[in-house]
């Protein structure tokens, strides 16, 4: 069976510290932050561009903690020396109430098992998961922030986020095609007011809806991507299930 690459399980897991759920610890959605961007553009005020994975914001503390998932074995220097140069007002588009005392902190999310292959390239701090515990370790430029992720947070008795960031762009064809047929069940269950054409644009965008949460806060290349990606796969799905596509022009 086609799993989640390591990278997309990474941005669940970080995804799932800022929500409100009763099976995955929920401390940064405690301190107030939310999921305002993912995979976007982030200008250094020149040329040159970062793409964190995910941005979360803190109402309360006028904190930024910009992500970067890790499942290699290696820093990228040239990407390490460019989130070096981020300022809070590089984030005049997130939503708080005052811009002018927003500070921000860049921090590596990894797993332990290439934390040791990681932690000596870079002078970010990062959020570690683990089988049983998820560490903090490192400045996070908060009290509060550094304080709750710095306790060893316990994983026991909880279940791994699947459904907050379910599948990226590169993910496995086999993988994502089982989100892709329960989106288009979604969608094929719903009253259309015009006829339905499963590969225009715009369906493929509200079958993009149904299976991705935060597909609102994904960049508009990476939503691209993520749909020529979905067109791909229901023509394979349609040209391969004679059965399903015959089911389909009934509707």
């Amino acid at each position: 069976m086609a799993h989640a690459s390591q990278h997309t399980r990474l941005i669940n897991k970080f995804i799932g510290l800022c929500k409100d759920t009763d099976d995955w610890p929920n401390t940064l959605w405690n301190l107030k932050y939310r999921v305002e961007l993912i995979e976007q553009d982030v200008s250094l005020g020149s040329a040159e561009r970062v793409t964190p994975d995910v941005v979360a914001v803190s109402s309360k503390y006028l904190h930024i903690i910009v992500a970067e998932c890790k499942s290699g074995s290696n820093i990228n220097r040239q990407q390490d020396d460019k989130y070096d140069q981020i300022e809070s007002s590089c984030f005049r588009n997130v939503g708080v109430y005052d811009h002018n005392r927003l500070s921000h902190v860049v921090c590596y999310v990894d797993n332990k098992s290439n934390h040791a292959s990681l932690e000596p390239y870079t002078k970010f701090p990062f959020i570690t998961f683990d089988q049983d515990v998820i560490v903090g370790t490192g400045d996070f430029k908060n009290p509060e922030t550094t304080n709750e992720l710095q306790k060893h947070i316990p994983l026991t008795n909880v279940r791994e986020p699947t459904i907050f960031y379910p599948f990226a762009h590169d993910d496995d064809d086999r993988f994502v095609v089982q989100h892709v047929l329960t989106g288009l069940v979604g969608y094929l269950t719903r009253k259309q007011k015009s006829p339905i054409k499963i590969q225009d644009d715009a369906a493929v965008e509200k079958i993009l809806k149904l299976i991705h949460p935060f597909y609102n806060q994904i960049s508009t290349k990476y939503r691209q991507k993520l749909k020529e990606r979905i067109k791909k796969i229901i023509k394979i799905t349609l040209a391969n299930n004679k059965k399903f596509s015959d089911q389909i022009s009934k509707i």
